[in-house]
C-alpha cells in the first residue's frame, strides 16, 4: 500500500512543470509547443486556465476602477464639505440667511464622502473574489528536456501540465 502512494506521488511530481525545468526560450503561457525547430508552429490550446485568467483580470480591473472611484469620491467629498461649512458660516455671520447654498454644498459633500464607503467595500469584495479565482490554476505548456543519445544529449520539448496553487 505504501509503495502505491510513492508511485502515485512520483508520477504526479514527474508531470509537474516547475520553474527550474522551464527554459527562457519556451514560455509557459497556455501554448503547447511541439518542437523548438523553426518549421514547427505552436498549437494554441483553449483551456479552463484562459477563462479563469480572464475572470481573474476582470475582477482585478473592476476592483481597481471601484477603488479609484472611492478615492475620487472621498477626495472630492471632504473638501466640498469644508467649503459648504465655510459658506454656511459666512452666510450666517450677519444673521440667518434666506439662501441655503452652504447647506446644499455641505450636504452634497457629505453624500460624496459617505458614498465612498460602499465603493471601497465592493472593491475589496471584487479583489478577494479575483484572488480566489486565481488560487488554483491548471495550464498546459511545454518544457525543454535533454534526452541522452549515445554519448551526447539532444534537446527536445515535452508537453507539461502545470499546477499552480497560491497559498
Amino acid at each position: 500500500m505504501k509503495k502505491q502512494y510513492i508511485v502515485i506521488l512520483l508520477i504526479l511530481f514527474a508531470g509537474l512543470n516547475t520553474k527550474a525545468q522551464t527554459s527562457l526560450a519556451t514560455p509557459v503561457d497556455g501554448t503547447l509547443h511541439i518542437g523548438l525547430n523553426s518549421y514547427v508552429q505552436p498549437v494554441s490550446l483553449t483551456s479552463a486556465t484562459t477563462a479563469s485568467q480572464q475572470e481573474y483580470l476582470h475582477y482585478l480591473r473592476t476592483a481597481k476602477i471601484l477603488k479609484i472611484a472611492g478615492w475620487t469620491s472621498l477626495g472630492v467629498g471632504i473638501p466640498t464639505m469644508f467649503f459648504g461649512l465655510l459658506i454656511t458660516a459666512v452666510e450666517n455671520r450677519d444673521g440667518p440667511s434666506t439662501t441655503n447654498i452652504g447647506v446644499v454644498v455641505l450636504s452634497s459633500g457629505a453624500v460624496l464622502t459617505l458614498s465612498s464607503i460602499p465603493l471601497f467595500i465592493v472593491s475589496h469584495h471584487y479583489k478577494t473574489k479575483g484572488n480566489k479565482e486565481k488560487a488554483v490554476s491548471l495550464s498546459l505548456g511545454s518544457q525543454q528536456v535533454f534526452i541522452p543519445q549515445g554519448n551526447r544529449f539532444v534537446s527536445g520539448v515535452q508537453p507539461a501540465l502545470s499546477v499552480k496553487v497560491s497559498l
